[in-house]
């Protein structure tokens, strides 16, 4: 049977092994430096954020049987049960499953008890740890910073008006590491943002720059170099590196993707201009240079044109081969 001093111990040292990973793992070149504690810190940190979660829940009840009710998800099948005086009650079938609830079950039991969570950051760091589940143990190391800086405030708001606790005393040495590192990595982004503010980075691809992220590291923090316009430079590990295939990416699902196999152009091209991959056709138009298409349709048959036959000066090719022909 749970009970909710098990829960908040368990909670506290997730938290704890989570903060020795994370600290273990940004400082690599220490002796006892571990890249690869990244993935255990981001693990353990969302372990234990539920378990503090479930921690909450638990303190919502006063019957310990009330406890596992709460938190082990139960049997599938409900049925009728009737009171023998005309009425009935539903009851489940079965017993309690062996798994606790996930994070879906503990925002239903959040909305019935009223207790307030920002869930949208909350998916946000779940995609988080999911992201680092898949990249190299090098990569994740910048990525974990950002994660421990996006669950701060979750912790911290929970903890203060859920359990009424003050979070240097609940969480204890974790807390001064989070609060340390938060204030750093908000210092440093507020940096990189206003150096990216001073940069005479194109109109065109400016809302795609809070997502690039240091190849080498996975970290956010990064700065445009002042004598390459598509490098950034990374604050984390120094990593120098290109903006354009990150935008790129990004600019490709926006346009929907591509299949070579459907027979149509991809969505974007080489520039004419720049030479950039990032020239939308279904724009016309470079997102980096924002050099234009000039010709749209065929002066003769009106039909649209493509990038490709803007050397034609404006007609299409079949148009443009025919009238070679004729001279």
């Amino acid at each position: 049977m749970l009970s909710s001093e098990k829960l908040k111990q368990n909670a506290l040292t997730s938290i704890r092994l989570g903060m020795e990973d994370f600290q273990r793992a940004v400082n690599p070149v220490k002796a006892d430096g571990d890249p690869e504690r990244a993935l255990s810190a981001a693990r353990n940190l969302f372990a234990g954020i539920l378990l503090l979660f479930k921690y909450g829940l638990a303190l919502r009840v006063k019957n310990p049987e009330d406890v596992d009710a709460l938190l082990f998800n139960p049997p599938k099948q409900i049925v009728p049960h009737p009171d023998g005086a005309g009425g009935v009650s539903w009851r489940p079938v079965g017993r309690f499953a062996k798994q606790t609830i996930d994070v879906a079950g503990i925002k239903l039991r959040f909305e019935a008890f009223g207790i307030i969570v920002d869930w949208d950051a909350m998916q946000q760091l779940q995609d988080e740890r999911n992201n680092l589940e898949h990249l190299h143990p090098t990569k994740s190391v910048g990525a974990i910073a950002g994660f421990v800086a996006d669950m701060f405030p979750i912790v911290q708001n929970f903890v203060v008006d859920e359990l009424e606790e003050g979070p240097a005393d609940f969480l204890g040495p974790s807390w001064k590491v989070m609060l340390e590192h938060r204030a750093f990595f908000e210092a440093s982004l507020k940096q990189c943002v206003e150096a990216w503010c001073a940069n005479p980075v194109p109109d065109g691809v400016k809302k795609y720059i809070d997502a690039v992220r240091c190849d080498e590291c996975g970290s956010q923090l990064i700065v445009p170099r002042e004598d390459e316009d598509d490098q950034y430079s990374c604050v984390a590990c120094g990593e120098v590196g290109s903006l354009i295939p990150q935008i790129l990416d990004q600019l490709e699902r926006e346009e929907g993707g591509f299949d070579p196999r459907d027979g149509e152009d991809p969505p974007l091209a080489d520039c004419p201009s720049c030479d950039k991959p990032l020239f939308v056709r279904s724009e016309g138009a470079c997102r980096w240079c924002e050099h234009e298409m000039e010709h749209w349709e065929c002066e003769i048959c009106s039909q649209a044109l493509t990038l490709e036959d803007q050397h034609n000066e404006g007609l299409c090719s079949y148009c443009e081969y025919k009238m070679g022909k004729d001279d």
